[in-house]
C-alpha cells in the first residue's frame, strides 16, 4: 500500500530529475544556474556635479538615456580602437625607441593581414585526386637539411657576410606520387 509521504516524495524526486535535465534556458529560468552580467554591457556612472547656478539645469526627458552618459559599447569601442592601442606620431617616441623601429625595418604593407588569411586558406585547401596521383601537392612540407645548413652558416661566417646570405637548403619530405611509383616500376 501506498502511503501519501511516498507518493509525495517521488514525486519531488521526479521533479527535481526534471528540472535538472532542462535547458539551459529553463536551468536559468529557475535560478539553478548563476546568470552574471555581461561583462560588454557594465560601464561606469560619470561623476555627480552641481551646475555653478541650480537655475541652469536641463529639464529631464522621461525614458531618455542621460546626456553625459556614454553608453557601454561607445566606451568598449575607445578601448579596442586600433589609434589607442598603437603609439601615436614618431614625435612621442624616444629617440632609442625610433633607433629599435629602424632597425626593425619597414612598416609592414596596409593589407599584410589579407595577404596572410589568403595565404593561409591556400594552404589548408586539400589538393585534389589528380594532384596528389601526379605528385604535384603544393601542401607538402619542407624541411631544412641541417649538414647543408650548418655549412652554409660556417661558409658566411668565414667570408665575414651576414647569416641571412644564400638560400636555405631545404629537402621535401613528400613521398613519391603513385604516377612516380608507377614510373619507378619500369
Amino acid at each position: 500500500m501506498i502511503t501519501r509521504r511516498a507518493i509525495a516524495f517521488s514525486s519531488t524526486m521526479l521533479a527535481a530529475l526534471a528540472l535538472a535535465g532542462c535547458s539551459d534556458g529553463m536551468k536559468k529560468t529557475f535560478g539553478l544556474e548563476a546568470n552574471p552580467p555581461d561583462a560588454y554591457q557594465v560601464g561606469t556612472l560619470p561623476p555627480l556635479s552641481l551646475p555653478p547656478e541650480l537655475g541652469q539645469l536641463q529639464q529631464p526627458n522621461p525614458g531618455q538615456p542621460p546626456t553625459q552618459e556614454a553608453s557601454a559599447a561607445a566606451q568598449g569601442a575607445d578601448v579596442i580602437a586600433p589609434a589607442n592601442a598603437l603609439p601615436g606620431t614618431s614625435q612621442s617616441t624616444s629617440a632609442a625607441g625610433q633607433a629599435l623601429l629602424d632597425q626593425a625595418g619597414p612598416a609592414p604593407q596596409g593589407n599584410i593581414r589579407a595577404e596572410v588569411n589568403q595565404n593561409a586558406a591556400v594552404a589548408s585547401r586539400s589538393s585534389g585526386f589528380v594532384n596528389k596521383l601526379m605528385g604535384n601537392n603544393p601542401n607538402t612540407p619542407t624541411v631544412v637539411d641541417a649538414s647543408e645548413e650548418q655549412r652554409r652558416l660556417q661558409e658566411n661566417a668565414a667570408m665575414g657576410q651576414p647569416v641571412t646570405n644564400g638560400a636555405t637548403p631545404q629537402e621535401s619530405a613528400a613521398s613519391p606520387s603513385l604516377f612516380q611509383r608507377f614510373i619507378n616500376l619500369f
